[in-house]
């Protein structure tokens, strides 16, 4: 792992379960670049599993057995005109 890198278990969860859509299994062990938007790929993440499931997603980032930051999104409003699908 180099300096500038640091590995943390991660994960995603819904409805107080691990998020896995088809094959894939929102937990693992991910290298985030240090800085101030450090768990911005984690957010987004979430934010897009949120919108594709429409519910809240909670992200996780651990070492060593402790939680080093977690969050929570909600799905994305629908833009304008796509709400209720009908024709204005």
């Amino acid at each position: 792992m180099r300096s500038t890198t640091h590995e943390f278990d991660t994960e995603l969860r819904h409805d107080g379960r691990v998020v896995t859509l088809g094959a894939v299994t929102y937990r693992g062990r991910t290298v985030l670049q240090p800085g101030p938007d450090r768990f911005a790929p984690l957010r987004r993440w979430a934010q897009d599993v949120a919108d594709q499931l429409g519910g809240p997603v909670t992200w996780r980032a651990s070492s060593e057995g402790d939680v080093v930051e977690e969050g929570t999104v909600h799905p994305a409003a629908p833009a304008v005109g796509e709400e209720s699908g009908r024709a204005c």
